[in-house]
């Protein structure tokens, strides 16, 4: 299994620059990855997702979102091991070139590392924030990893879809095999969830809740490289990495119980939100150090 740390929260108190400085502690003690999500914007009187509107959302509106893709480029300069994932990466709210052409660029800066997770998100007042529209954001999804693909693949690139469509532009640096950087989906598994890791991801992030049972992702990893063996494509590549849970138990309890489990089902990475584990800023680099001594027997 690989293991990564999931920068952010209120702790940093907007203090940027911390991240990269974590990143550089989590490389320095062996962790695998670096992860970082985004909101571009919070709004609304309540931003809460579908799935919080009983319980507790686990984000402020006031908290430090850094943009990802800038974020771990500074980090990728710090850096020279460890994994940049977008866990996850709000893909539609950008233009698909644009998104082409960044991602790209980090991946050469990075010599490689970049993962980019992505998904559609749930925060209407987000996508209105930004000019995009909210109602078929699935299908810009798909137009959107299409528009990356064919830029990334050929140059000049051509391309035509419902939302984007352009005709022989050459778009440089791009990487050397359209298959370099890693897509990874989120989301249930739907059938529109596995059409697109059957088609062109190389991973999958589930949606995990404080008290969503693990056993049963078994049975859908199998159905997942299923399709993806059906679909020509080899299944053996398919990463499925989820955020774990301390929820209430020491972090020793918490690798004790469920990092074998994860292994047993398939699940091929987890990260840790540095949230949870520590609760100062300048406790982080300890934690970080005890996290990965703890992991150690389980790679």
């Amino acid at each position: 299994m690989r293991f990564g740390v999931y920068l952010g929260g209120h702790i940093f108190g907007g203090r940027v620059r911390d991240f990269v400085a974590l990143a550089r502690v989590a490389e320095d003690v062996g962790l695998d990855d670096v992860c970082l999500g985004e909101h571009v914007v919070l709004g609304g009187d309540d931003p809460r997702p579908p799935w919080a509107r009983a319980g507790r959302f686990v984000h402020r509106k006031d908290e430090p979102f850094p943009e990802p893709l800038t974020t771990l480029a500074v980090i990728a300069g710090a850096t020279s091991r460890i994994r940049l994932v977008t866990a996850i990466l709000i893909a539609p709210l950008r233009p698909p070139v644009l998104l082409a052409k960044t991602a790209a660029t980090l991946h050469a800066l990075s010599n490689g590392r970049l993962v980019l997770g992505v998904s559609t998100s749930w925060h209407e007042e987000e996508y209105t924030a930004l000019g995009v529209p909210f109602e078929g954001r699935g299908q810009r999804l798909d137009d959107l990893i299409g528009a990356c693909r064919a830029v990334w693949s050929s140059a000049p690139a051509s391309f035509h879809s419902s939302s984007v469509s352009f005709e022989d532009i050459y778009c440089e640096p791009r990487p050397s095999d359209v298959e370099d950087i890693p897509l990874w989906f989120t989301g249930k598994m739907r059938k529109q969830l596995v059409r697109r890791v059957a088609r062109h991801g190389h991973g999958w992030l589930p949606f995990i809740g404080l008290d969503t049972p693990l056993a049963p992702f078994g049975a859908e990893i199998a159905e997942l490289r299923e399709a993806i063996r059906a679909a020509g494509r080899d299944p053996a590549r398919l990463e499925v990495a989820v955020r774990f849970r301390t929820m209430g138990r020491s972090l020793e309890e918490a690798i004790a119980e469920d990092v074998p489990l994860m292994r047993h089902v398939g699940i091929t990475q987890t990260h840790v939100p540095l949230l949870s584990l520590a609760p100062s800023l300048d406790e982080a680099p300890a934690l970080l150090e005890r996290l990965a001594r703890l992991l150690e027997p389980y790679r």
